[in-house]
């Protein structure tokens, strides 16, 4: 509690608002993973029907990731963040009534744009109401509620199904807690209160435009783009697809066993992002990512030399805490290059880059691990992300832009 009381005090209060509607979404988006196989056969389609239910609600959010940011810089926040949770909670009331399989991918899809547009603008608001000095912890905290509500999801659907002997349930408590949020939203989501930010300081909104442009071109902005794609992807194919696959044939795992192994992978990563956040904000954000980086590529190749259960869990309990420490930092890095008046689609990018990672990172690692074999397919993972790391030498430490402001 102590921790818990260090981290928040130094917060600005919208920071811990937005975080915890976070929260409240996020659980909302993740309480029907449980039972999506069963729902598949439900429909008689095949696993990879379940399959295309989460691929349908990821698709629905690239493109509104941009789409949102566009909306963002134009209109009203409030109006965005509370449509966006409104959207989800009428695609999930929605889905939970249909009886056609391919109207709910439909539903599915649209469920996902609404959730883009929440995000977006969590994110927008984030970046233009947090001082940089405070910026690592912003978004570390933000992080870790969300984590929460990913975490903690599927345990409200699972209950929600069982309690109701209904499929369906988790869909009603997708949709209830997702108009909660809508609520919540209109009511304290404030207007964006613009911060001139270096190296942008001096310039008006109305400037907006060229600056996203000359953003575009800026090496250190690209690179961050590339490390979002990587994060998410190396996230979901890990942590998803390739550990489970490996604990399975290789380790004959069952299903609880792959469950607790990516617990503990949560809980560690939810451990480092407090310290991962201070560490931004006082060593740097090219100094923290970089070696997190590093230390990812080194943790991901301990995966595959685990032989037995508890082996496993120390293998991603390390990887939990690297990709933790890198977690917060791109979020920060694009905060501190975002000009005024572009939030929106600076993080509509931003998203758009992670959604995407996240979409094909499970795909990818699927791939190598079927052509190339586990260990090779841990070591490609691995070898990608240290070429990440020794790429970004060339990155500009965006702290310090801002502190010489």
């Amino acid at each position: 509690m102590n921790l818990l009381h260090r981290w928040v005090v130094d917060l600005n209060p919208q920071v811990i608002v937005v975080s915890l509607m976070t929260l409240v979404i996020m659980m909302g988006s993740s309480v029907i993973s449980p039972v999506l196989p069963l729902i598949a056969q439900d429909f008689g389609v095949s696993y990879a029907g379940a399959g295309a239910l989460i691929s349908a609600f990821a698709l629905g959010r690239i493109p509104f990731d941009f789409i949102g940011g566009v909306l963002i810089d134009r209109l009203s926040p409030r109006w965005i963040a509370a449509g966006g949770a409104a959207v989800v909670a009428v695609s999930a009331w929605l889905s939970a009534v249909v009886q056609d399989f391919h109207t709910l991918l439909l539903f599915r899809f649209i469920g996902g744009a609404g959730s883009a547009l929440f995000t977006i603008t969590a994110m927008a608001c984030l970046a233009r109401t947090v001082t940089p000095q405070r910026m690592g912890q912003a978004m570390s905290f933000y992080q870790s509620m969300l984590l929460i509500g990913v975490s903690f999801g599927p345990s409200v659907g699972g209950v929600a199904a069982s309690v109701f002997h209904n499929l369906r349930a988790p869909f009603w408590a997708m949709a209830v807690l997702s108009l909660a949020v809508a609520v919540m939203s209109y009511r304290w989501v404030g207007e964006f209160s613009p911060i001139a930010k270096p190296p942008y300081a001096g310039k008006t909104a109305t400037e907006a435009p060229s600056l996203l442009r000359q953003l575009r071109g800026d090496f250190t902005f690209v690179f961050i783009c590339g490390v979002t794609l990587l994060l998410f992807g190396i996230r979901s194919g890990v942590t998803l697809n390739l550990m489970p696959l490996f604990a399975q044939e290789t380790l004959g795992l069952g299903e609880s066993g792959i469950g607790l192994a990516q617990s503990f992978c949560s809980l560690a990563n939810f451990c480092v992002l407090w310290h991962a956040g201070r560490l931004l904000d006082h060593a740097g954000r090219r100094r923290a990512l970089l070696g997190s980086l590093w230390a990812s590529a080194l943790a991901v190749l301990c995966l595959p030399l685990a032989t037995t259960f508890w082996l496993l869990v120390l293998a991603m309990i390390l990887f939990g805490a690297a990709i933790g420490y890198v977690g917060p930092a791109p979020a920060a890095v694009i905060a501190d290059l975002t000009p005024p008046g572009a939030a929106g689609r600076v993080m509509g990018v931003y998203r758009g880059a992670g959604d995407t990672g996240l979409l094909l990172g499970p795909i990818t690692v699927g791939w190598a691990a079927s052509h190339l074999g586990f260990q090779a397919a841990f070591i490609a993972v691995a070898a990608c992300t240290a070429l990440v790391a020794l790429i970004g030498i060339g990155m500009r430490e965006t702290l310090d832009v801002k502190r010489d402001a």
